[in-house]
């Protein structure tokens, strides 16, 4: 006859401070170094550098479909990896985060005096190696804030918080880069603009990940589970609909910010198209900071529109804001205007990723729910894998926008007049048409509030009634 041997109660998981989702919420504001960097001024500066705008658009393809594949191989080896004392995934973001700044920052080191062909080879191993570490960091990252809490609110908060987060970076950035990127009179002159205010940024980001360690905490306990293979990862991905459905909406509303990565280009041949120097750095500087700062705005709504809409509620307000940013800018040719389209476009992009990391949070719930299966890891990775995808071809459309309407690369390059009137209608199509869909796909969500709370209840008690029956064992 065996004998029940008592166990000690487990603690409720602690409710979580500000400077937990301050710590956490840091993180992606390291995190921006690179994707701003890249998202906002890579191509410009590659573009600049004299590398075309073909090129440049199918270097940012494949390094984004490479830094896909390695997303599902992250995944995999997150789950794989030990919890310790300390959690596992804090960890992980430190052991990555910390030399991809300095990947970031041999990003912007392309020599201005060297062969055409030693640009692009050095754009391309620099980038790649930015990818791969980006990746490897990403992944644990974005589990991280399921394993932090159940709560809803503390995860919409700490959602909310890596929105933030970015966007300070995009103010830091506005206020540096943004007025001088375009005020450069050589390629000589550009690279001396770059490179050292990147590595300072570099050095910041990589404290910032020590800091995220210090200040984060891991305290959701996740069953034991047999080791997972990247089949299993796979199927995880692809049984799983909610994130499916999760991925392929991000996917599209990510589209709509690929005239991002043109901004600058955009402010000087369509915005300020034959204006003074002083007029060309603040409609540049505003391009800018809309781009990249519109979140500071914008993420502070996030969890006050989850309360009263829902997180599918809020996604749909954010695409009906970039659609109607879409229309404007497309047939208001007054420039304040236009840039009032702009600025809805990002706003609608903000309120649709204020959600993301908190829903994927929910289909790992729902998952564990639908199959008794939990796989952080895994749902991290399927998001990150359709992210980089979509991502690949949104920083793929800004360059090739720039070739379909004709533009030359090189600094101070005369263009065509018809440029700046087509880059006008792609600017503003095509994040309208990444924003309709978007909704429409984001219809099919399963998991509202509701539904969370009917999953996160049913499995409390499929938890409590396991940890019985092995106390009875």
């Amino acid at each position: 006859m065996s004998t029940a041997i008592a166990q000690p109660a487990k603690k409720a998981p602690q409710k979580l401070t500000w400077l937990n989702i301050v710590g956490y919420g840091s993180g992606d504001l390291a995190n921006n170094i690179g994707w701003r960097m890249m998202s906002m001024f890579l191509a410009t500066y590659y573009i600049y550098m004299g590398i075309d705008p073909v090129t440049t658009a199918n270097i940012f393809l494949f390094a984004r479909f490479f830094q896909a594949v390695v997303y599902l191989l992250a995944g995999n080896y997150a789950d794989r990896v030990k919890p310790n004392k300390n959690g596992k995934f804090r960890r992980l973001v430190v052991w990555f985060g910390v030399p991809m700044m300095v990947a970031i920052a041999l990003m912007y080191t392309i020599p201005a005096d060297a062969e055409m062909g030693v640009k692009v080879a050095w754009a391309i191993v620099t980038y790649l190696l930015y990818q791969l570490l980006g990746a490897l960091g990403g992944v644990p990252y974005g589990a991280l804030l399921g394993a932090m809490t159940q709560d809803q609110n503390e995860r919409q908060r700490l959602s909310s918080a890596r929105m933030v987060g970015g966007a300070l970076f995009g103010l830091i950035v506005t206020f540096t880069l943004a007025p001088a990127i375009n005020t450069v009179k050589d390629q000589a002159a550009l690279a001396k603009l770059m490179l050292p205010i990147v590595s300072i940024f570099c050095l910041v980001g990589a404290l910032i990940y020590v800091f995220l360690y210090k200040t984060t905490i891991e305290q959701i306990d996740v069953p034991e589970q047999p080791k997972v293979s990247f089949l299993d990862t796979l199927k995880a991905i692809v049984m799983n609909p909610a994130l499916l459905i999760l991925c392929f909406a991000t996917g599209f509303y990510l589209i709509a910010t690929c005239v991002g990565s043109i901004g600058p280009i955009i402010a000087k041949e369509v915005l300020a198209n034959g204006a003074d120097a002083g007029t060309l750095a603040l409609i540049t500087t505003i391009v800018t900071l809309i781009n990249a700062s519109i979140g500071v705005v914008a993420s502070p709504f996030g969890p006050v529109i989850a309360r009263h809409l829902g997180k599918k509620g809020g996604w749909y307000l954010g695409c009906a804001l970039g659609i109607i940013g879409g229309v404007m800018f497309i047939f208001v040719s007054n420039v304040w205007l236009s840039l009032v389209g702009m600025a809805l476009n990002a706003i609608g992009a903000q309120f649709c990723g204020n959600y993301v990391w908190g829903m994927e949070g929910d289909t790992v719930e729902y998952y564990e729910w639908k199959t008794g299966k939990r796989t952080d890891g895994a749902a991290m990775a399927g998001l990150s894998f359709f992210r980089q995808m979509f991502g690949a071809l949104t920083s793929w459309l800004g360059p090739a926008i720039l070739a379909f309407t004709g533009y030359k690369s090189g600094m101070n390059v005369a263009q065509d007049p018809t440029v700046a009137e087509n880059l006008r209608l792609a600017a503003g199509l095509v994040p309208l048409i990444g924003f309709v869909i978007s909704a429409a796909i984001m219809f099919f969500y399963p998991v509202t509030e509701e539904k969370f709370k009917q999953i996160k209840a049913e499995l409390a008690e499929r938890h409590a009634a396991a940890e019985a029956a092995a106390v009875q064992a």
